[in-house]
């Protein structure tokens, strides 16, 4: 039984390695870009809000809105209007932090998500995503926090055809990689999953052997006189 569960988690493994290391297919043609988002020159940017998770950040989950502004201001690609009425596009950016998994194997993976509009429909005309990876002290979380914001503006970078530096292409790279921890999580659920179904399937193929009752004899009759 053991040998057959090293071999479950041999595969479980071996799958993992595969699908985190091989190279994402790309489609042989990619559809266009919306012009409005190509041609726009004004934009109004929208606080979606966020989940309470990101309470552990200075400023919580309007320190994205915040940040993401800030930023757009520093690279002074876009002028940034105060009303939806005045822009080319609304940009929306939310704090979420979704959960897959349940019980001891759920992992949370907090992310920023920019929504790009047409502010006369509202219509989605593009999203983008980048994963938020902080911890230790309050300064480290903010700071890797930042560092997620910037991915985010470099994302959007790519979507209207600016060039990014090397250090900003690695960053991109590597925030969209599954993080070490969350595949340790996985493979450990996975495994225990196929250790009880083994380990079932073994009980109900090989029940336990039922104890062998003694049945004690009866008394003697007392001999009559």
């Amino acid at each position: 039984m053991q040998t057959h569960i090293r071999q479950s988690v041999s595969i479980v493994l071996t799958w993992l390695l595969v699908i985190s290391t091989a190279p994402a297919q790309q489609p042989s043609s990619a559809a266009p870009i919306p012009p409005q988002i190509l041609s726009a020159h004004s934009v109004f940017i929208a606080n979606g809000g966020g989940s309470t998770l990101f309470d552990a950040f200075t400023g919580g989950p309007d320190r994205a809105y915040n940040t993401f502004y800030a930023d757009l201001q520093k690279a002074n690609h876009y002028q940034l209007v105060a009303t939806p009425a005045e822009a080319d596009l609304v940009f929306e950016i939310r704090a979420i932090a979704p959960t897959s998994g349940s019980g001891d194997t759920a992992v949370t993976t907090p992310q920023l998500v920019l929504d790009i509009k047409d502010p006369k429909t509202s219509v989605t005309l593009w999203t983008t995503r980048a994963n938020v990876r902080a911890f230790g002290t309050q300064s480290r979380r903010d700071q890797g926090f930042d560092s997620s914001v910037d991915v985010l503006v470099s994302k959007l970078a790519q979507v209207t055809g600016q060039l990014l530096t090397p250090q900003e292409a690695k960053a991109v790279h590597d925030n969209s990689r599954l993080p070490t921890a969350a595949k340790v999580l996985i493979v450990v659920g996975i495994a225990a999953g196929l250790s009880l179904g083994i380990y079932g399937a073994y009980r109900v193929s090989h029940p336990p052997a039922l104890p062998t009752l003694s049945v004690p004899s009866p008394p003697m009759p007392w001999p009559l006189p």
